[in-house]
């Protein structure tokens, strides 16, 4: 009889501990590192034909620091998808987030909500002209496209190039007069 209730006691507390011990993570809530860097590169604005150590210069990538993105998950951009994630770089223009596996589609704050074409033609003027098409397009499209497939990723550079006069609008062109 001692020998049964011990044998009850010792399978009572083991199911307990088992019960209340945590679970182990399953491949659904494991978060992998995702790290990068976001740059950015000018083009030259000025008159005559700079030196080439200038050029050079202008198309080296700079850290674009405090650049902040969005991450939704998928292969384009639809606001029907939330912002699962958002980050900013940092002085150097790196940055890191945490994300389960997947497909993530990475966009710039323009891009969070519904396109607002009448918002990009205010900032039109005599000599900078807007592609209405060529903007409906760029929003739909992801700034860039990621795997996460179970392991850390270090790897994503980000570059904003910003042409001359347009101020970094996409799809933006200046046809005006350029420095002498």
């Amino acid at each position: 009889m001692a020998h049964s209730l011990r044998s009850i006691l010792v399978l009572t507390v083991l199911t307990f501990i088992i019960a209340c011990s945590p679970k182990a993570a399953s491949q659904t809530d494991l978060e992998f590192r995702v790290s990068g860097r976001i740059t950015q590169t000018h083009s030259y604005c000025g008159g005559a034909r700079p030196p080439a150590d200038l050029l050079k210069k202008l198309n080296a990538p700079v850290p674009y620091a405090g650049k902040k993105l969005f991450v939704r998950s998928g292969t384009s951009n639809l606001t029907e998808k939330s912002i699962i994630r958002e980050f900013t770089a940092d002085s150097s223009g790196y940055f890191s987030i945490k994300l389960p596996a997947g497909t993530y589609c990475v966009v710039v704050e323009e891009q969070v909500k519904a396109l607002d074409i009448q918002s990009f033609n205010n900032k039109t003027t005599k000599y900078l002209k807007l592609d209405e098409s060529c903007l409906q397009q760029w929003w739909g499209k992801c700034l860039m496209t990621f795997d996460v497939a179970n392991s850390d990723k270090s790897d994503l550079n980000i570059n904003f190039h910003f042409p001359c006069f347009t101020g970094g609008i996409p799809c933006m062109t200046y046809t005006g007069p350029l420095p002498q």
